[in-house]
């Protein structure tokens, strides 16, 4: 009997025992399997198939998935330095499981490289800008171009082309969100016409076949400053929050825009005055254009992310002398107040992105004269961990813009 044979008929008996159980024990079984796995097993059979791909199943896996460290990572983007700068590159992806820790090397992180991600046209520059759970959203600056890619197993749809009625341009931002009403993802397109002249788009995947406009508040929103800059968005339990340095007052004040997928609407929630008063850089304004100018320092260092608990949490890295500070504010719902945290962090290093881990835990990933390593900070202890990252050799010296990072996890959910 050949290889392919046995193989054959050693899925066919793994198959027939399957059947055999209860059904029951049979999900419980499948929604502890890693997605790759669950992929492969679509093919086996009808039922499976119908399992898999059910909605309920990949509501269950991915619940699952949010408890399991082993199916937590985080998943870091690059694109390679290259002169001149206006030319595309692709970038390469890379995933770094934090329960994987190197065992012939303690404190080493190994980075695995998604090859299957490489080289593809939807994937240049400055396109990712979006996550939740396991499925990142790309498009390009223009809109034409978006696509919805899971991490785990590689499947990808491509999104209606996004139509312009605009004489003088424009420039998108697009969104991803999980709806926990109706079990499916939404995103949300952000189309800058002029300096405050927005229009707010939505698509349901699996169900709407073009973009729907949809209705927002007079406030003007600048989610178009988030497009290059992956920290500066977080999905939380069906909300998607964004920085708005959109603002006519003077003095300026700033908020966060709350968009509630469910309900496809928009809140405000008032960033601290402090925040706004710690960096000389959220004051300037352009009076002839009326437009904020950000430097790419303040988004660099200023970030949204969830922490432990599902808090919607405030970073701010800087340095003051030789040391170097990380501020996080919390927001605290039950108190409708922002509870401050500062710490030192006890390392030299060039910030290039935040994040947070499956524990809630913020994760920096900096880099040295040598390489990238990872501080990893848990706000109840107050205890910093470091680990140098391997695998990544091949990481150019590349500018802080040019790199993107996200939490992500095992995800079967079907996404068509």
């Amino acid at each position: 009997m050949s290889a392919s044979e046995k193989t054959a008929a050693g899925v066919s008996t793994l198959t027939l025992h399957l059947h055999l159980l209860p059904q029951d024990i049979l999900v419980e079984i499948l929604s502890k399997l890693p997605a790759k796995s669950l992929v492969r097993f679509r093919c086996v059979s009808k039922f499976f198939y119908a399992l898999i791909v059910d909605h309920g199943f990949g509501v269950l896996h991915r619940t699952l998935s949010l408890t399991l460290p082993s199916k937590a990572a985080i998943l870091i983007a690059i694109i390679p330095s290259r002169r001149p700068r206006s030319v595309p590159s692709a970038p390469a992806y890379y995933t770094i499981n934090f329960s994987k820790e190197n065992p012939r090397r303690p404190g080493m992180l190994q980075a695995d490289r998604l090859g299957y991600l490489d080289g593809d046209e939807p994937f240049l520059k400055g396109c990712l800008h979006s996550s939740s759970d396991g499925l990142i959203c790309l498009s390009r600056p223009n809109g034409d171009i978006v696509v919805v890619c899971n991490v785990s197993t590689g499947q990808r749809i491509s999104l209606p082309r996004f139509q312009f009625d605009s004489p003088h341009g424009t420039k998108t931002c697009a969104l991803l969100g999980f709806d926990s009403q109706s079990k499916r993802y939404k995103v949300l397109m952000i189309d800058r016409r002029s300096c405050f002249e927005y229009k707010h788009w939505v698509l349901t995947l699996g169900v709407d076949k073009s973009w729907r406009e949809i209705n927002y508040s007079s406030h003007p929103l600048d989610g178009v400053g988030c497009a290059g800059y992956s920290d500066t968005s977080v999905h939380i339990d069906g909300v998607i929050y964004f920085y708005n340095w959109l603002t006519r007052d003077d003095p300026p004040s700033f908020h966060i825009v709350a968009f509630e997928v469910w309900s496809e609407s928009y809140s405000f929630i008032p960033i601290p005055a402090e925040v706004t008063s710690s960096s000389p850089h959220l004051r300037s304004i352009d009076a002839s254009g009326e437009t904020y100018h950000y430097t790419d320092f303040v988004l660099r260092n200023f970030a949204l992310l969830q922490v432990d608990g599902g808090r919607l949490a405030i970073i701010y890295v800087h340095n003051i002398g030789h040391l170097f500070n990380m501020v996080v504010w919390t927001l605290e719902k039950s108190k409708g107040c922002w509870e401050k945290i500062t710490m030192i962090i006890p390392f030299k290093f060039d910030l290039y992105r935040f994040t947070t881990n499956h524990a809630g835990e913020i994760v920096l990933l900096c880099i040295d004269s040598k390489q990238f390593f990872i501080l990893v900070c848990n706000l109840k202890s107050e205890v910093w961990r470091k680990f140098d990252v391997g695998g990544v050799k091949e990481f150019p010296i590349c500018f802080p813009e040019d790199v993107r990072i996200y939490k992500t996890m095992d995800h079967v959910f079907s996404i068509e």
